[in-house]
């Protein structure tokens, strides 16, 4: 497929996914999907060195938007479904590998249920496709999971546990789930556990800061065509994320966020134009994201 026309059509889409997010707007400021939020949001980090492995330096940048499409609460029940649009790139000097825009266009859905008094169990599933924007197939459909179970405090705390499948982790292996949270303060809630940390203090009603560890990777699928043949491979790029963010409210349903801190424990394994693979260990790195969400 041509190179122009795969960005035309990539254009296309993040317009497209842009005016439903306006839609979106004009169905929350109506109360239509109250208790959701849509979001846009951009990444990247300062390109740096390689441990060891191909090429000398790296760095990636994301885009992404996030779209609520239904919400439904019964008694002891709730449903949730979203549609997201992730776009990677990757800046891997003195390679041939990962020179593509990597899509990741999924179907995050959510349901809880309050088996009891002190008890609950959620279910979420995220079937998507990840692709370079080449031929799309049955190859590309890839999805993420979890079960977890919740074992309710009479404070308000949790602990909880269960399994999940996660493309950021670089790979699609089952890992365990396991964490409590609680609020340690008036203001402040906090999450221990893997795979994620989360640490929220509420400063006033319009500011918020949080710390974060979590794992942000991914995996794709991408087409390499050599002079003899046309191959289908995969991108596999792993790291764990620590960083320092704040949520500020800017006006009515509008709030903005920023966040910044290091990647660790940096892997990527890719095909180079020649279908031969390769790999590299970046070096800790500097990250940032900025983003914007409207809150229904």
């Amino acid at each position: 497929m041509n190179l122009r026309i795969i960005r035309a059509k990539k254009i296309g889409l993040l317009t497209f996914v842009s005016l439903l997010i306006l839609t979106a707007n004009a169905q929350g400021a109506s109360g239509y999907m109250k208790g959701q939020t849509a979001s846009i949001s951009m990444s990247g980090e300062a390109l740096g060195s390689l441990e060891s492995g191909a090429g000398q330096k790296i760095s990636s940048a994301t885009k992404s938007i996030t779209l609520p499409l239904e919400q439904k609460v019964r008694k002891n029940e709730s449903f949730q479904s979203s549609f997201n649009a992730d776009i990677t790139q990757f800046d891997w000097r003195g390679t041939t590998a990962a020179q593509g825009d990597y899509l990741w266009l999924s179907l995050p859905i959510s349901y809880k249920q309050k088996r009891s008094r002190s008890n609950v169990f959620m279910l979420k599933a995220e079937p998507g496709l990840m692709t370079d924007g080449g031929n799309i197939g049955l190859e590309h459909i890839a999805i993420n999971g979890s079960i977890i179970g919740r074992r309710l405090w009479k404070n308000g705390g949790f602990w909880q546990y269960g399994l999940t499948v996660d493309r950021a982790f670089g790979d699609y292996d089952v890992r365990p789930v396991i964490g409590m949270g609680f609020q340690a303060s008036k203001r402040t809630w906090v999450e221990l556990g893997f795979p994620k940390v989360h640490i929220k203090h509420q400063l006033s009603s319009g500011l918020a800061s949080y710390f974060v560890i979590k794992p942000a990777g991914g995996v794709w699928k991408e087409e390499i065509k050599t002079d003899t043949a046309t191959e289908e491979v995969n991108l596999h790029y792993s790291s764990w994320k620590m960083g320092l963010g704040a949520d500020f409210h800017w006006r009515e349903s509008m709030w903005l966020e920023a966040e910044f801190g290091q990647l660790r424990n940096r892997r990527i394994r890719a095909s180079d134009a020649t279908a031969v693979t390769i790999k590299g260990t970046p070096g800790q790195n500097r990250y940032w994201r900025i983003g914007a969400s409207l809150k229904f």
